[in-house]
């Protein structure tokens, strides 16, 4: 398997370097997509290619490499995701290295990931988080593109950075926030703070039905998401005039309104959850010895949010072979020009998508503006369509 808006904000950048001590672990990690990748070895491997999900509360490997590796499967577990349940085998006493340090007596979960290799775009060997979080504190350096592990009994944060009290619940961070939303109400409350989630803020599904949030949203369109099991669930894209995060404020902001029936979506404990497409925008330490975090604004802070300007999204085939339209929205020039599930995509003006990566290809077919011509195969046959990007909402 190796295969528009503006953002206000208050208060001055930080010239302080988080922590001014040296880290026991420092690596570089990739953002792919939505995504943080490290590497990670398990019992002694080559290094493998983890995702760092803060909502994560058991360390996750592909079942191919698991058998790859030979590793003893203990027991069947179910674990239940936004789509349902989920069942893989438990694998005990596993030694995880990042860079030159080890975590020892790691319990690791097996689990085919293939479908989300196809959404992602590229393989997955694993998915780390609370395991680390729980033993050492880490800190995600956007600036330098550094992922640095410090030492739970030393660190002493020295920076200038916003800091935020956290909980923990199902082993994942949360914190305090508030949105205004269409009709000027303002609600405050929790949000799970969630790395591995490829969105701005997702809305818990028992927070949008008790407030009527979809249709507080403005104008809105569905589609359907995926998470680690392999089933999909139905989601609401809208605005909100403001998310605010201490004295950060995100004005117009693009967010997810959730329909899940299960796992972390579905808590009544907290409001929704806070992803990458915000937290990017902050180089942040994550203290769980102390519950604490500490965000400071890096040269992120002030891009623009994007939303779907085409109607589609795409993944790729079983095989990561082919790039094929995933779904198509119920708005937007996909529907008008006839555009299928499964089409597969050849070339985009001209350009085959065998020479691009899927993250680079979502954004070139949800660019701002303009039309672009696109090839794609149906049946055995080949056509050439125009598309034409504007904003959905």
């Amino acid at each position: 398997m190796r295969k528009i808006f503006s953002t206000v904000v208050l208060g001055l950048f930080c010239a302080v370097a988080f922590g001014q001590q040296k880290p026991i672990q420092s690596i570089p990690f990739e953002v792919f997509g939505d995504h943080i990748f490290i590497k990670v070895k398990v019992d002694g491997s080559e290094p493998l290619d983890f995702i760092f999900d803060t909502g994560d509360g058991l360390t996750v490997i592909d079942t191919d490499i698991a058998e790859s590796l030979k590793l003893d499967k203990d027991h069947d577990v179910k674990r239940t995701s936004a789509s349902g349940s989920v069942t893989g085998a438990l694998i005990l006493h596993n030694v995880l290295e990042i860079g030159e340090m080890t975590v020892n007596d790691i319990e690791v979960y097996s689990l085919s990931l293939n479908h989300l290799e196809r959404l992602i775009g590229r393989n997955v060997d694993g998915i780390i988080g609370f395991d680390l979080l729980d033993k050492h504190i880490v800190q995600i350096d956007y600036d330098r593109m550094e992922f640095e592990i410090y030492d739970n009994d030393t660190f002493e944060y020295s920076g200038d950075g916003i800091e935020f009290d956290l909980e923990l619940t199902n082993f994942i961070p949360h914190i305090k926030c508030a949105v205004k939303l269409n009709n000027g109400e303002v609600l405050k409350g929790e949000y799970f703070v969630n790395t591995g989630a490829g969105t701005t803020v997702d809305f818990n599904t028992p927070f949008v039905n008790k407030h009527d949030i979809i249709d507080k949203t403005g104008e809105h369109y569905s589609y359907l998401t995926g998470g680690l099991g392999k089933g999909e669930t139905k989601h609401y894209e809208g605005r909100v005039v403001e998310f605010k995060i201490k004295d950060v404020k995100f004005e117009n902001m693009p967010v997810g309104i959730s329909q899940a029936k299960h796992g972390i979506q579905h808590s009544k404990k907290v409001f929704g959850i806070i992803g990458n497409n915000v937290l990017r925008r902050f180089n942040i330490i994550f203290d769980y010895k102390n519950y604490k975090m500490y965000w400071e604004k890096n040269k992120f802070i002030d891009e623009a949010f994007h939303v779907n300007t085409t109607g589609f999204d795409v993944q790729m085939s079983e095989d990561l072979t082919r790039v094929l339209v995933h779904k198509t929205y119920e708005i937007g020039v996909a529907k008008e020009i006839g555009l299928k599930v499964d089409d597969e995509i050849i070339s985009i003006d001209g350009t085959p998508v065998s020479e691009m990566k899927l993250p680079d290809i979502k954004k070139l077919i949800n660019n701002e503006g303009g039309n672009f011509k696109m090839k794609i195969k149906r049946g055995g046959e080949e056509m050439e369509v125009d598309v034409e990007r504007h904003d959905l909402i």
